[in-house]
């Protein structure tokens, strides 16, 4: 599958997306694989949300496969990402929320039907948006429930003491994509607490979801363990929720060997929900 280089992605248009998701004040320019993308499609609408210190190319070929199905896909930026480490600085958990509700709004004003969907930081986020503004579906890939470090008790500390956090290497099992990723080699400590302060806000309100979900986790994640997938579908809401276990991918769901299993389980359940949302209405 190609990266998703689709000329129909070209925009909103760009003015609008580049306003709404590009570099804010003080950002750096934009890295290749940073910029947000949109693929205009039918009535059903898809945000979609890229991890933390990701960018919107991992959510690219997941738009690029939705679009091809007649699915308009718009894939955002969240703040501080795509453009330089530093840039997370400064970002608090709340900008990033306001990203997706922001998507969400011009998705809402273009399609009959919008779903969330969103990897790791950015299912938290589709979790927490989920919440308060119910989308007609919820996806949620390689989210965590809670952080487990006994280092984050210290983080008022350790943020001057250890400024700036290396990342480890990737756990992408595609040698292709693993060439092509575009992440932060490392970030701010400041920032890890602002990832914390998603998790939590998100985990405190999961019983309030009340729409179809269907959360997707790999059994090979070195990121998020799969305890971390069962304890948010337990506390989730939603009578209508389905867990989709991947037995080889890394962390990098839809970037990795088993992406196309994962696309083919994300369309599957739009058309179901989709189609019984349609029947409902017939049925009044």
């Amino acid at each position: 599958m190609t990266l998703g280089n689709r000329r129909d992605a070209a925009l909103l248009p760009e003015a609008n997306i580049l306003a709404r998701w590009g570099p804010r004040p003080g950002e750096g320019p934009l890295r290749p694989g940073g910029e947000p993308f949109f693929f205009p499609g039918g009535s059903v609408g898809v945000l979609l949300i890229h991890g933390f210190t990701g960018a919107p190319q991992e959510m690219r070929r997941l738009g690029a496969f939705l679009a091809d199905r007649g699915r308009t896909a718009l894939g955002i930026r969240l703040p501080g990402h795509g453009t330089r480490p530093e840039d997370l600085r400064g970002v608090t958990w709340r900008d990033w929320a306001e990203a997706v509700a922001i998507g969400v709004k011009i998705l809402r004003e273009q399609c009959e039907h919008v779903f969330l969907c969103g990897l790791s930081l950015g299912g938290v986020l589709a979790l927490y948006e989920a919440a308060h503004q119910p989308p007609d579906g919820l996806i949620v890939m390689a989210s965590p429930y809670r952080i487990r470090d006994i280092r984050l008790r210290f983080l008022w500390l350790l943020k001057w003491l250890i400024p700036h956090v290396g990342k480890r290497s990737s756990d992408l099992r595609d040698p292709e994509a693993h060439a092509e990723r575009v992440s932060y080699a490392w970030y701010p400590m400041t920032a890890v607490g602002e990832v914390v302060r998603t998790v939590r806000a998100a985990a405190a309100c999961l019983h309030q979801v009340q729409c179809p979900a269907l959360l997707i986790y790999s059994q090979s994640d070195r990121t998020v363990p799969p305890d971390q997938g069962w304890a948010v579908y337990h506390r989730l809401g939603s009578r209508d929720k389905t867990i989709h276990w991947l037995v080889r991918s890394g962390h990098v769901i839809p970037e990795d060997i088993e992406r196309e299993e994962a696309f083919e389980q994300i369309e599957r359940f739009i058309q179901r929900v989709v189609k019984q949302k349609a029947r409902g209405v017939a049925e009044r």
